[in-house]
């Protein structure tokens, strides 16, 4: 008996600190779930402008060690959701709304963006901004822009892509030819790319061409303003400008003689001009990445010519970050996003960690005055050039139905150009299709919050 209740008393002596560990480790969890506030954040792998990325997510990584460090006396701490593409993250982010479980913070597609800021998904975050160090003159116009709705700021931008032209410059000059920049009109580019265009051999097939990734796009906004009213529900261009665009493309199309001029073909020194992103230029204009393409020649970046009725301007791809109306912690979540927006430090790493440009002027400038450009060894790209290009951008209309209307109007004008149909004729058909295509199924759901 008396062994028996010895070996309780030792067992005892064991089980009790433990009991004491267990008790003082679940009171610690419990305060410290309490004080720690968790946001969610998801991302894709990817982008809209086709320049694959190393290291997708390295950029928000970065973003989520400055974030926790700044905020460790608070606690604040973000998880990730990953591993979506981009192709596929906007079919699977609708799941997660149907489903009630999106996070508090996410990237949007592009198409996304005014269908989730119409249905009450995004929280709006002008009062956010109002009562926050954020200054919306710090920003890029065009980028901040883009997160826009009706008036209101919706999303906030990480980081900006803007596009240009790049030409050969070995090319021209072999051919006497130069680019008079204060008078860049399609004009003046069509006479360029007809001297470029030839049959070297004489086989009677075509061996050099004008222009690689030129379309409709790129000369549409050079000479017009919108495509849509403001309110994207019905045609916004101008019919006279249009038929100005389609008659240039219909001379520029003559130039290949039904050839098409594939995608490598510049590389190969085949052609004079090709449409080019900053993301590219990045890449291919920085050793070691350079030897691998567009090494064979000189070549350098300039703006797209204008027609008469406009002024050069190119796409402007921007990555945007929004907020949840249904986020529980929407203070600190807007924390997260007026850091990656905004914050000098951050938005410099975006140079080391991605191919894209800050969105912060201030860390542009940074960037120019640093010169981290010679250190990576990338080609000479003038400062006040990229700044003109970025301030005079276009952004493509964001709602969900214009990938198709995109898709229609390219095969419409493809068509009057390739069956020289009747240019006027085409236009009003256009406008009709699309008008119809704009008034189908308008009605938008809101979220339940």
């Amino acid at each position: 008996m008396h062994r028996k209740w010895k070996s309780k008393q030792v067992l005892l002596f064991f089980l009790l600190p433990l009991f004491i560990l267990i008790a003082a480790l679940a009171i610690g969890i419990g305060i410290y779930r309490s004080k720690t506030v968790v946001i969610e954040l998801s991302l894709y792998s990817g982008n809209s402008w086709g320049v694959p990325q190393n290291f997708a997510y390295a950029i928000y990584d970065k973003a989520v060690e400055l974030f926790e460090q700044q905020y460790a006396d608070k606690g604040y701490r973000m998880k990730l959701r990953t591993g979506m593409m981009y192709k596929d993250y906007s079919e699977w982010f609708a799941q997660q709304v149907l489903k009630g479980k999106e996070p508090d913070l996410f990237l949007i597609i592009e198409e996304d963006f005014t269908t989730f800021a119409a249905i009450g998904l995004l929280e709006k975050l002008d009062s956010y901004i109002k009562n926050s160090d954020l200054l919306e003159d710090s920003f890029f116009s065009n980028a901040l822009e883009a997160g826009q709705y009706q008036g209101s700021q919706y999303a906030l931008p990480i980081g900006i892509v803007p596009s240009f032209l790049i030409y050969n410059v070995d090319l021209l000059n072999s051919l006497g030819l130069e680019i008079d920049l204060d008078n860049w009109t399609w004009d003046q580019f069509y006479r360029l790319c007809s001297k470029i265009t030839g049959d070297l051999d004489g086989d009677g097939t075509l061996d050099r061409f004008a222009v690689e990734g030129y379309d409709w796009h790129q000369a549409f906004y050079t000479n017009d303003n919108v495509l849509f009213n403001e309110k994207s529900s019905q045609v916004g261009f101008n019919s006279l400008y249009m038929a100005q665009m389609i008659e240039f493309l219909k001379k520029m199309h003559s130039l290949n003689q039904g050839m098409v001029v594939r995608e490598g073909m510049f590389e190969m020194g085949k052609v004079g001009f090709k449409t080019f992103n900053f993301s590219e230029f990045r890449v291919y204009g920085s050793y070691p990445y350079r030897i691998l393409r567009y090494d064979d020649f000189d070549w350098k970046a300039i703006p797209f010519p204008h027609g008469p009725h406009g002024s050069s301007k190119s796409k402007l791809y921007t990555v945007q970050l929004g907020m949840s109306s249904r986020s529980r912690h929407k203070d600190v979540a807007f924390e997260f996003l007026r850091l990656i927006s905004s914050d000098k430090e951050f938005q410099y790493m975006i140079w080391d960690n991605s191919n894209m440009l800050p969105v912060n002027r201030d860390a542009f400038d940074q960037i120019y005055l640093s010169g981290i450009m010679q250190r990576d060894g990338m080609r000479q790209l003038d400062r006040d050039f990229i700044e003109s290009v970025i301030s005079g951008s276009y952004i493509d209309p964001d709602f969900k139905k214009y990938p198709v209307i995109d898709d229609y109007i390219t095969q419409r004008i493809f068509k009057i150009i390739a069956q020289d149909e009747d240019i006027a004729a085409g236009i009003s058909d256009l406008k009709q299709i699309i008008n119809d295509l704009l008034q189908e199924n308008t009605t938008l759901q809101g979220v339940n919050r």
